[in-house]
């Protein structure tokens, strides 16, 4: 009887779970698809998926993007849910959820899901990486100059801890070619060389690191490449697995539209076992299988966000309905446009033009002392909210249309003169 009435309790909890899941995720409406995608009707239908105002554009995605509308809802609704029932027993589905949400986003990634730790941000990812990995005072670790100060001061600061040596490598300003970048780190290379870790576009140049080719070559050198890719994921259609890197790090709140507080980090499967954790929490060991099963590991957080978490899912669900390459290529259309108009309009662009490259963050040159009253008088006169980082930032994403576009040039121009 007892046996009876659980099953009953449980199967009850598992409907209302399921018709849960069903009212968070809400159809996405787009209109068209995507290879009549040069029309504006289906671009329209995207950007109608956010709720920012058309005076309050965001263009600055290399810092923090919108979430589609449904995608919010659906983080509400999961919120909503706890507060009115905080049980364990009703938190039980939101295991089964952060897998589905893992499961998705590494088939995109073209990796395992046993490789992928869910965690709160690129900047968590990347310190994991840096703590975790076993380095002795005799080794070497390789930096780019352009990385993001969580992939490059992060190094330095361990170093004086543990007494390795730091490398940076800086790179041409206006590089013509891949080969030019390849070569300032295969040079950079010594026998003490232990751990490369790059960025894959810069979010101060706006520079594309042709990193598959840089993994190549320090492979061959039995050196671990770590890329963080917090201005890729979402941008661009990735196959992590192609790309060749060891560990590869990004935020959800960025290009890949999702919610606030969730990151990944990517660990190849022969890494894992040699990077250590850096949180030990008191869900460690708690998996079906004795230990931590793979980067999961890496999630040993305590408390999380778990409506976040759930509709990492969605967010995924939300690209794939758009498609990886029809993103990069929207992205890619924009900014190509953003550049020409920004050339046209008297500024030198600081990230190439092309798009082997660059990825979607565009920066143009403005003098220091100037940089905050531009970025402010196209926000507050032009309703364009971009960046005063590197120069005049602006990063448009696939919520943006070509008048955007226009408006930004248009803005940037008249605050020139």
């Amino acid at each position: 009887m007892e046996s009876h009435q659980s099953r009953r309790r449980f199967l009850g909890r598992l409907i209302a779970t399921s018709a849960l899941v069903s009212h968070s995720r809400r159809p996405i409406a787009i209109q068209g698809s995507p290879p009549q995608a040069s029309g504006q009707t289906y671009w329209n239908s995207i950007r109608d998926q956010f709720s920012f105002r058309e005076e309050r554009v965001p263009m600055n995605a290399a810092n923090l993007c919108p979430s589609p509308r449904s995608l919010a809802e659906e983080v509400a609704t999961w919120t909503q849910n706890i507060d009115r029932d905080c049980s364990s027993q009703n938190r039980q589905k939101f295991g089964a959820l952060l897998e589905q949400s893992r499961g998705k986003v590494a088939d995109s990634l073209g990796v395992s899901a046993d490789e992928l730790a869910l965690v709160r941000n690129t900047s968590e990812a990347n310190n994991i990486v840096n703590s975790g990995l076993p380095l002795t005072v005799d080794d070497e670790v390789i930096l780019w100059e352009e990385n993001h100060p969580t992939n490059n001061v992060a190094w330095e600061v361990r170093a004086a801890r543990s007494g390795f040596h730091v490398t940076r490598v800086s790179t041409p300003p206006r590089p013509k070619d891949p080969g030019e970048l390849v070569d300032r780190f295969q040079r950079a290379i010594s026998g003490r060389t232990r751990v490369i870790a790059l960025t894959h576009v810069s979010n101060v140049t706006g520079v594309r690191l042709p990193v598959s080719e840089i993994c190549r070559i320090a492979h061959r050198h039995d050196i671990h490449v770590h890329v963080d890719g917090a201005q890729t994921w979402g941008a661009l259609d990735l196959n992590l697995k192609a790309l060749g890197c060891d560990s590869f790090t990004a935020s959800a709140h960025k290009w890949f539209l999702g919610p606030k507080e969730v990151g990944l980090l990517y660990v190849d499967a022969e890494q894992i076992d040699r990077l250590w954790p850096s949180i030990v929490a008191p869900s460690w060991g708690n998996q079906v299988e004795p230990g931590p099963h793979g980067a999961r590991k890496f999630e040993s957080m305590g408390q999380r966000d778990d409506g976040a978490l759930a509709a990492i899912g969605t967010a995924d669900d939300f690209h794939r309905q758009i498609g990886h390459k029809v993103i990069e290529a929207r992205i890619t259309t924009l900014s190509t446009r953003l550049k020409e108009g920004l050339t046209a309009a008297g500024y030198t662009l600081v990230t190439p033009m092309n798009t082997d490259l660059c990825g979607g963050v565009c920066i143009a040159e403005v003098p220091a002392e100037n940089r905050r009253k531009l970025v402010d008088g196209l926000y507050s006169i032009h309703g364009i909210a971009g960046a005063a980082t590197g120069g005049l930032r602006l990063c448009p994403h696939l919520y943006n249309t070509e008048e955007h576009i226009d408006r930004a040039i248009r803005g940037a121009r008249n605050l020139r003169s």
